[in-house]
C-alpha cells in the first residue's frame, strides 16, 4: 500500500496531540521525573509514528500475533493520543473535586517530606485516574476491533410482501477497508459468518479494499462464494473504491461473478415471483458528503424501470441516499459509510449527531432503511460497536 496524504495527516496530528498531552501529563508529575517522563513520551511518539506509517509499507501481514503487535502499537498509540485530549478537562475537574475534598480533609494531609500525603500528590491521584481509564478504554477498543466481528439477524416485516418473497434471505456487508487491519482471512471468515445461514442473496454497498495489491487474493475468495449464493453477489461503489482505483477494483470483481450496480435495477426471479434490485455509483468520486442534485439524479436513474407493485431493494454506500429512497417508495435500502462512528452506546452511535442515519434501522411510511456499522476500519478501534455482518430475512406481518 502506498503510504498517502491520510498516512502523512495522521502523523502529523499524532505529534502535535503527543506534544500536547505529554506537556500536561508532565506536570502531574513531580519537577524531578517530568523532563524523563517527556523524552519517553517523544520517543514512544516516534516509534509510534514509525509503526504506524510501517504497516502501509508492507504486505497485508499474515505473521505471528507478536510481530504483529508491533505495527498494532502505532494505531493504539493514535488513539490513545485523541482519548487523553478527552480525558484532559476530567483529570482538571477531578483534580478540582480533590482539592475541595482535599480541604475537608486537612488533618489527613501534610506538608511534603513527613510520613503523610501531600496535598500535591493527594490532587495527583484523582487526576491520573482518565488518563488511565483511557488507557484501559484503548485497548479494550482495539480488540474488539480485531475480534469482535457479529453476524447480525433482522426480521424486515412488510404487510405488502408478495408471498413469493416471504422467508428471503438478503446478506449483507460493507465497509470492510481490506488493508492494513483487515486481512484477506479476515474477509474469509465474515463471508464464512453469512454462508451459514443460506442467504440467498449477498449485497455489498462499498468500501471494500483499500490495498490494491489484496486483489487477486480477494478474487480468490470471493469467485467461489458468488458462485454458490443462488441469486449472485451484487456490489454498489464506495467512496473508497474511487480513493484507491476503481478500474482495478472494477476488474477484480467482475472476474469474480460480482454484479456492479451502477445507477441501474435489475429484475430477479425468485420463489416464482420477483423483485428488482437497484444500486447507485458513488457521487462525485471520492468525495465524503454527495450533492443533493447527485443525489436525486443517481436515485432517479437507478429507479428507472422499477415496477410499481414490485418489492424493491436498493443499495447505497452513503446513508444521504437513504431520504431520497423513501420518497421513491424504495422497500429496502442497506448503507454504510459511516462506521457507526465505531463507539456506540445502548445499541446507537454515540455520535448520532454526525449524521442524520447514522447506524441502524430507519423507516418512512412502511419503508425500511438499514445503516450497518460496517464489518472493517482504518483505524482498529471500536467500543460497543462491533464490526458486523448482516442476515435479513424478509416477513410478510
Amino acid at each position: 500500500m502506498i503510504v498517502g496524504v491520510f498516512t502523512v495527516m495522521v502523523v502529523s496530528l499524532l505529534f502535535l496531540f503527543a506534544t500536547l498531552n505529554a506537556f500536561w501529563l508532565g506536570r502531574l508529575l513531580g519537577p524531578e521525573r517530568r523532563g524523563k517522563f517527556r523524552l519517553a513520551y517523544a520517543v514512544l511518539t516516534v516509534l509510534a509514528a514509525l509503526a504506524f506509517a510501517g504497516m502501509r509499507f508492507t504486505p497485508q501481514f499474515q505473521w505471528l500475533a507478536a510481530i504483529a503487535s508491533i505495527f498494532y502499537f502505532g494505531s493504539f498509540w493514535v488513539t490513545l493520543q485523541l482519548l487523553l485530549l478527552a480525558a484532559w478537562p476530567v483529570s482538571k475537574i477531578a483534580a478540582l473535586v480533590q482539592t475541595k475534598l482535599g480541604a475537608d480533609t486537612k488533618a489527613h494531609l501534610t506538608t511534603k517530606g513527613s510520613n503523610g500525603m501531600t496535598r500535591r500528590s493527594f490532587i495527583t491521584q484523582a487526576a491520573i485516574l482518565p488518563p488511565a481509564a483511557m488507557a484501559g478504554i484503548n485497548a479494550v477498543g482495539l480488540l474488539d476491533a480485531e475480534l469482535g466481528t457479529v453476524l447480525r439477524r433482522m426480521d424486515m416485516v412488510y404487510p405488502a410482501l408478495p408471498p413469493e418473497l416471504q422467508g428471503m434471505k438478503i446478506a449483507h456487508m460493507t465497509d470492510v477497508h481490506l488493508g492494513p487491519y483487515v486481512s484477506v482471512s479476515d474477509l474469509k471468515k465474515m463471508l464464512g459468518l453469512m454462508q451459514k445461514e443460506s442467504p440467498d442473496i449477498l449485497a455489498i454497498t462499498g468500501d471494500l479494499v483499500d490495498d490494491l495489491s489484496m486483489l487477486p487474493s480477494i478474487q480468490a475468495i470471493l469467485e467461489p462464494v458468488a458462485a454458490k449464493i443462488p441469486l449472485g453477489v451484487w456490489f454498489c461503489m464506495g467512496n473508497h473504491e474511487y480513493i484507491r482505483g476503481p478500474v482495478p477494483i472494477r476488474n477484480m470483481l467482475q472476474k469474480s461473478g460480482v454484479n456492479i450496480l451502477d445507477n441501474q435495477s435489475r429484475k430477479i426471479n425468485f420463489n416464482g415471483g420477483s423483485f428488482y434490485i437497484a444500486g447507485v455509483d458513488y457521487p462525485t468520486g471520492a468525495r465524503l458528503k454527495p450533492l443533493p442534485e447527485d443525489v436525486d439524479n443517481y436515485l432517479d436513474l437507478s429507479c428507472r424501470g422499477i415496477a410499481d407493485d414490485s418489492f424493491s431493494l436498493m443499495l447505497v454506500h452513503h446513508p444521504d441516499f437513504l431520504p431520497g429512497a423513501f420518497a421513491r417508495k424504495v422497500d429496502l435500502t442497506l448503507a454504510g459509510h459511516t462506521h457507526g462512528a465505531q463507539v456506540g452506546w445502548a445499541g446507537r452511535s454515540a455520535f448520532a449527531f454526525l449524521y442524520p442515519y447514522m447506524r441502524g434501522i430507519y423507516q418512512s411510511s412502511g419503508r425500511i432503511g438499514y445503516v450497518s456499522s460496517g464489518a472493517g476500519h482504518w483505524l482498529p478501534f471500536r467500543l460497543n460497536c462491533p464490526p458486523e455482518v448482516s442476515l435479513i430475512t424478509l416477513s410478510k406481518g
